[in-house]
């Protein structure tokens, strides 16, 4: 019996891929929480940065490293200047989510979803 599918390779589960997968799933998890709590204080009064951000945040930089680490470990084609562009602007969601975090500013919660819509855009329309 052949067991085919997108882990397997000759029958046998590439470890690798599978962890590569993973860290998909949570990185898409790290997004949707954090376009999701923006989403949620927008429609208050005075929405501010909550600490919610600062761990999707670091949930978006974890993940995505461990993405690129996985694309290099199995020989796959890493466009390291969109990477390069997509860590800039997920330690810039990380650090203005801090600093909101703190000093509970509105301009911190605009720049974060300003940072994160720049990221989704970066992400899907660089190839």
């Amino acid at each position: 019996m052949q067991t085919v599918g997108p882990f397997y390779l000759n029958g046998k589960i590439i470890l690798m891929e599978a962890l590569r997968y993973a860290f998909l799933v949570f990185h898409l998890f790290g997004f949707a929480a954090l376009l999701g709590g923006i989403f949620y204080q927008v429609r208050g009064k005075d929405p501010v940065t909550g600490s919610y951000m600062v761990t999707s945040a670091v949930v978006q930089l974890v993940t995505g490293a461990g993405l690129v680490w996985t694309r290099i470990s199995l020989d796959l084609p890493v466009p390291h200047a969109k990477m390069g562009v997509k860590l800039a602007l997920d330690l810039l969601v990380a650090m203005t989510a801090l600093v909101g975090m703190r000093n509970k500013k509105t301009w911190t919660f605009y720049a974060v979803a300003t940072f994160t819509a720049a990221a989704a855009v970066v992400a899907v329309v660089w190839k």
